[in-house]
């Protein structure tokens, strides 16, 4: 990256403090460095705000980088899509730690609970990477400090770095933050309660072995496997954890206490029941035969689906798998676009230009669009092409944001193309 200002002329080596000319030279200092500093960090406290995030990566990173704590100045991508533009890495920041904020810093809530909102949060902020280096680690320490507060310490020393660099990866490219909430629940500190996954082919959960489910069979369709999951799906959760802890505390044997630790991974996993669903479709399964009855608790129902689900992933062959996979983690949002930004176009065109105008992150693109039909009313346009000519710049204006573009200068041309009179006849 030789026009990149963050690194020496004709190299990949970002500039730093120490002089470091060499690639592995600089990771290893880095990495004592930052070592010792975030041992500092551990006994410190950083306000839960974009300033605060931004001084957390400051102490790590002090003495390597003038830039320490400032947010990037470059775009930089990953996997073919890019974190946030850089004209949108303060607003995003801000906003993802005002929720933060008004969610009480995560804390007095369950645990299950707790390591769900702190994967979502840790997976947007992953988006946002507000630093040209150190991003991942200035995460962790902050995910640290969140957990400790809460109540629910992790040891950071604990994360599994493969594990963590997928549910990044993952979380990235599709939103699903489902796996890096269960990556920062393994680091936790206390884990009596922590699920153990079963896992099958490519990365799938699996329920507990067990005998064949008795009872009357139904064929159910996997559209309507899917509606029952995601009706049942949030109760069969909670009913999981609560089975394990109680099975915990009244001293059950060991089997029992590890196969509800397996049942309660699988309910919970991101390549879960749902998950599996969609892979079946993919490979053109359309229904599944399942033991359910009126009868059954949400736990029971979803087991009993997921059981079904298991068989028919069995059934397949562990190639037609694998690229199913691969097929469904496909990146969602084409080269140059990241997900924060594809979010915000949505809004943006979802939204009422009252309600674009009372965004400040909207009202600079909701004013675009109030100028091209402004001038197209006084040219003496009638209000059927002020109406078109709005609905094409606000498209328009729409594409820049989620390209990352700048809305400060012109946008374009944006007025529909007039009728060929003499074609029209």
């Amino acid at each position: 990256m030789a026009s990149d200002p963050y690194t020496y002329p004709g190299t990949e080596t970002l500039r730093n403090r120490l002089g470091i000319t060499d690639d592995k030279t600089l990771t290893e200092a880095e990495r004592r460095l930052t070592q010792a500093r975030g041992a500092e960090a551990a006994r410190l406290t950083f306000p839960a705000t974009a300033d605060g995030y931004r001084a957390l990566h400051k102490h790590l990173f002090q003495d390597l980088y003038d830039w320490a704590g400032q947010d990037r100045t470059v775009s930089i991508a990953k996997g073919g899509s890019s974190f946030a533009a850089v004209p949108y890495l303060a607003r995003e920041l801000d906003k993802r730690f005002a929720e933060v904020g008004a969610q009480g810093g995560f804390r007095g809530i369950p645990r299950d609970e707790f390591f769900d909102r702190l994967g979502n949060h840790i997976n947007e902020i992953n988006a946002i990477h507000p630093f040209r280096e150190g991003n991942g680690r200035t995460m962790r320490h902050h995910a640290a400090q969140l957990a400790r507060e809460a109540g629910h310490p992790i040891r950071i020393a604990a994360i599994d770095k493969d594990r963590w660099m997928e549910a990044s990866r993952h979380g990235f490219l599709t939103g699903d933050h489902r796996g890096m909430a269960a990556v920062l629940s393994a680091a936790a500190i206390k884990r009596d309660l922590a699920p153990e996954a079963r896992i099958g082919p490519a990365g799938i959960a699996m329920l507990p072995k067990r005998a064949p489910p008795e009872g009357q069979r139904y064929r159910v369709t996997l559209t309507k496997a899917r509606e029952e999951l995601e009706r049942y799906l949030p109760a069969a959760r909670q009913q999981a954890a609560d089975r394990l802890r109680g099975l915990i505390k009244e001293g059950a044997p060991s089997p029992a206490i590890a196969n509800a630790r397996t049942e309660l991974a699988y309910v919970r996993h991101a390549k879960g029941p749902i998950y599996q669903s969609h892979l079946l479709t993919y490979l053109g399964v359309r229904q599944v035969d399942a033991v359910i009855s009126p009868q059954q608790t949400p736990l029971e129902r979803v087991r009993e689906i997921g059981a079904a689900l298991g068989v028919q992933i069995n059934n397949q062959q562990p190639a037609q798998i694998q690229r199913a996979v691969r097929s469904l983690e496909q990146p969602i949002l084409p080269p140059g676009h990241s997900p924060g930004q594809e979010r915000l176009a949505e809004l943006f065109l979802k939204n009422t230009a009252e309600k674009n105008q009372a965004d400040p992150r909207l009202a600079p693109a909701q004013a675009i669009v109030d100028a091209a039909r402004k001038t197209a009313r006084d040219r003496g346009e009638s209000a059927r092409m002020v109406g078109a000519i709005g609905g094409a710049t606000r498209q328009l204006v729409a594409d820049r944001i989620k390209a990352g573009g700048s809305l400060d200068g012109e946008i374009g041309p944006a007025t529909p193309a007039p009728r060929d009179k003499d074609r029209s006849r």
